[in-house]
């Protein structure tokens, strides 16, 4: 089980948001991770959740939750990739850019708790590729089911199951409601609205 740095991560934000600009947003907004002068963005989140898009297919790689920090690999070594930030509710934070981070992570010498904090966010991305990747239909529906239990209520009640799953692992959504439909029948799941209430338990097949 990864547990996130926080000790780390603290040490990070406590320097960044004295010069970072603050937020706080509704679900749903759109955030770019490029600033006006396209520099790439950090962006730190006190509170809320977002998804992380991979804008090339669209594909959510991640739904992530306060306190988060994302951006500080660009700061190594930019991305060729591009991804786009969507709240999933309220959020609070601030932004900076990685150049005015990287000078004031050199001045305080972070450069340790930066490099820890990208860690877990890497082995984070691998463990997902690890559940998704040359795994069944069924057993990604599985896993992302088991992650959005672990969601608070309020987050799994704006979240519609079959749209967070199809844009998770790409399944259509045919077959994604083929299988809720087979689980809740044998009662291993519990939806309202197409929204998930509960889990039972999960069979390791289908």
């Amino acid at each position: 089980m990864l547990i996130k740095p926080l000790t780390p991560l603290e040490a990070i934000r406590s320097r960044l948001v004295e010069v970072g600009e603050k937020f706080i947003l509704p679900a749903n907004s759109e955030l770019n991770m490029f600033n006006e002068n396209d520099e790439p963005l950090i962006w730190f989140f006190s509170e809320g959740s977002v998804l992380l898009h991979r804008e090339m297919d669209q594909l959510v790689m991640e739904l992530i939750s306060a306190p988060t920090l994302l951006g500080l690999a660009n700061i190594f070594q930019a991305t060729q990739f591009k991804y786009r930030l969507v709240t999933q509710t309220d959020c609070q934070g601030f932004t900076v850019s990685t150049r005015i981070a990287s000078e004031i992570i050199e001045k305080n010498r972070l450069w340790q708790q930066a490099c820890h904090w990208s860690i877990y966010l890497v082995r984070s991305l691998e463990r997902r590729d690890s559940r998704f990747v040359g795994t069944t239909t069924y057993s990604q529906i599985r896993t992302t089911l088991l992650t959005m239990n672990s969601w608070s209520y309020d987050l799994r009640a704006r979240t519609g199951v079959i749209s967070f799953v199809q844009k998770r692992t790409k399944i259509s959504r045919s077959v994604i409601a083929e299988v809720l439909s087979a689980l809740r029948k044998g009662n291993y799941i519990e939806m309202d609205k197409g929204k998930l209430i509960s889990i039972s338990h999960l069979p390791v097949s289908y």
